[in-house]
């Protein structure tokens, strides 16, 4: 297939520019204009058309039977879609692929990419044309623009070759329907439900500070929020400066202090759980008017659905460590909460249904498989055969030490739940106990808060009852060994599944995690009860920002995440291809959940398919069972409860 590589320029100005708006607002937006767009077929020499010739142009690209290249495809994709109606047989994106390479921390503009490839440069003539628009442009200025656009065609074109032979076909076609979502969206927003959520939001704001008796500057400054607990006979928490924390400055002095006031910070949550009532309002009050995101992403959805259909903007390869995919475009998909507004106001177009599908615990079996936890592994073929219990009765069961059921004891499951999803990759006890704060409730509906001499009891049940989970993380750590050593082609996993590179591991399909610069360091001692002591070592790399640790169990964690992710990516895209012929098509996903669109007729059929291919185990986990839940409706938020 012939490949286009295509960079559209357009008009932009001070207060119209992809830093201040969102790639959809920018495109759809009444100021949109394009100046002119490069072109290059395959490798034969670039060109440039100008404005009024673009349509012309694009009939005899016959894109619609070619693939077309860009960087930032989202944003090329969007403008040949809205502004021109094209939807080219097959995408292509620089920045995806150097994200998957270099990591989403990485330098990833054009610019950067051409210095890191050793190849031309990008140009600046970009820089020398803001607030001009079309009519602006005179004929040489036109033409240095053009030369300027071709040379970005040929810097793509450069690193696309360089990037390729990275890169299986099943990735290509994964990247190609990331882009379609966004550029050919199927969903609708309902406008009434996103602003009842975003004025209830606000309510709860104002009606927070007025129970706590404050005003919105004493919560929103950390210094007088200090002073207000102070006021109360507090003393305001401290912790150490994650700043300080990530430098590698061997200089930066004795460890910085700084309030621990973040949601997720201990102290803070033991705050929310204060004796004080007045103590409990003034948290709820900080806690409630710092946490914007909700707020916002209301109100860009608001905003979106008064130019058109939801366009999900999805980052391949773009969360750090585990090639998941993350939110982008100021609005993270990626964070629709089951069971709230957010996802209700997502529809379907009309005419049609969602189809919902959500693999059912796929970290936890993965985890356990890999492992040769045969044990728990026989427990999930029973449970999906309805044969025996759930794997978090089982677990809560042995916690507990009696039958735990799904139906007379949700508590007692829950503490499973949490214990089997949060143990898994090392956690150790004074962690347990956040989680569960955070995961779990009590029976009046608060916070979870269990005794640390239980939670050292739970981590123990946990422990013994893995031992091949306990041995992968040994497996992780001598993994890391390898990598800080430069060895590769040594087996993670006794099965094979995963293997080292020179710099890091290679996973299934020949996708790649990083750990450039990787070093062993001593973080501490270990003291035994009779006497003596052991060094303890963790790993350190570049993330691309700063340095980040990295221990055995963390590796083993990063390792499932990401064959998580490719064995749910595969099974979408394997049931695509079954259903498009009767027009359904794949429009989002949610970390392990797969939401399709559908005619309503062939809902049920499509759903259908899915759910096959969902239990489908993948053909370097042949004996790796995999169940899921699914269900209809044309509210994203009702098809599955």
């Amino acid at each position: 297939m012939d490949i286009v590589t295509t960079d559209f320029e357009t008009y932009y100005a001070d207060d119209f520019t992809l830093s201040k708006l969102t790639t959809e607002a920018y495109v759809r937006d009444p100021r949109f204009e394009t100046i002119l767009c490069g072109f290059k077929v395959n490798n034969e020499p670039g060109f440039y058309v100008p404005r009024d010739d673009v349509p012309a142009a694009l009939r005899d690209l016959r894109l619609e039977k070619r693939a077309v290249l860009a960087h930032h495809a989202h944003f090329d994709g969007l403008i040949l879609s809205h502004h021109y109606g094209v939807k080219p047989a097959l995408w292509f994106d620089t920045l995806g692929m150097a994200r998957a390479l270099y990591g989403q921390h990485g330098k990833l503009s054009l610019a950067q990419l051409c210095k890191r490839w050793q190849i031309p440069d990008k140009g600046e003539e970009v820089l020398h044309v803001k607030n001009m628009r079309y009519r602006d442009f005179g004929p040489m200025a036109l033409k240095r623009y053009g030369i300027y656009c071709v040379n970005d065609c040929e810097r793509e074109w450069d690193g696309f070759n360089i990037m390729a032979p990275w890169f299986s076909r099943e990735e290509f076609m994964l990247n190609d329907r990331i882009i379609r979502m966004f550029t050919e969206p199927r969903l609708r927003l309902d406008g009434y439900i996103l602003r009842q959520y975003a004025e209830r939001l606000r309510a709860e704001k104002v009606h927070h500070l007025l129970q706590a008796g404050v005003q919105l500057d004493d919560v929103m400054s950390n210094d007088k929020f200090a002073e207000c607990l102070l006021e109360l006979g507090v003393e305001p928490p401290m912790k150490v400066s994650p700043t300080w924390a990530k430098s590698v400055d061997p200089n930066k002095g004795p460890p910085k202090m700084t309030y621990a006031f973040a949601k997720s910070d201990a102290a803070m949550q033991e705050l929310q759980e204060h004796p004080d009532e007045k103590v409990q309002a003034l948290v709820e009050a900080r806690l409630k008017n710092k946490t914007t995101i909700a707020e916002k992403g209301a109100m860009r959805l608001i905003d979106m659905q008064s130019r058109g259909r939801a366009t999900v903007y999805l980052k391949y390869s773009g969360a750090a460590g585990t090639h998941r995919l993350s939110g982008g475009d100021s609005f993270n998909w990626q964070a629709l909460k089951r069971g709230s507004e957010l996802r209700d106001a997502v529809m379907a177009e009309e005419g049609s249904l969602c189809c919902v599908v959500d693999s059912s615990t796929i970290e936890a079996r993965l985890l356990d498989w890999l492992a040769g936890q045969d044990d728990m592994v026989e427990v999930y073929r029973k449970a999906d055969a309805k044969t025996g219990p759930d794997m978090y009765c089982l677990i809560a069961g042995r916690i507990y030490q009696r039958v735990i059921t799904k139906a007379n004891d949700p508590d007692e499951r829950q503490m499973g739940k949490v214990s089997k999803l949060g143990l898994g990759y090392g956690m150790g006890v004074d962690k347990f106990q956040i989680t569960v704060r955070s995961q779990a409730k009590d029976k009046n509906g608060k916070p979870l808060k269990i005794p640390r001499d239980f939670a050292e009891y739970v981590v123990g049940v946990y422990r013994e009852a893995h031992p091949q989970v306990r041995k992968l993380w040994a497996r992780g750590e001598a993994a890391l060994d390898c990598i800080s050593r430069g060895q590769a082609g040594v087996d993670v996993d006794f099965r094979g599944v995963v293997k080292t590179t020179k710099t890091g591991l290679v996973m299934p399909g020949g996708l790649r995690i990083e750990f450039p610069d990787l070093k062993k360091i001593k973080v501490g001692e270990r003291t035994f009860a009779g006497g003596g002591s052991k060094p303890i070592y963790e790993y350190e790399f570049w993330n691309g920002r700063h340095t980040e640790r990295i221990y055995g169990a963390k590796l083993i964690e990063n390792i499932i995440q990401c064959l998580a992710r490719i064995v749910v990516m595969n099974q979408c895209m394997d049931a695509e291809k079954e259903v498009k012929s009767v027009g359904a098509s794949w429009v989002h996903t949610v970390h392990d959940e797969g939401i399709f669109v559908s005619p309503a007729f062939e809902a049920p059929w499509v759903l259908d398919r899915m759910m096959a291919n969902f239990r489908k185990s993948p053909t370097w986990a042949p004996d790796l069972p995999l169940n899921c839940e699914g269900g209809i409706h044309i509210r994203y938020g009702k098809a599955k409860s």
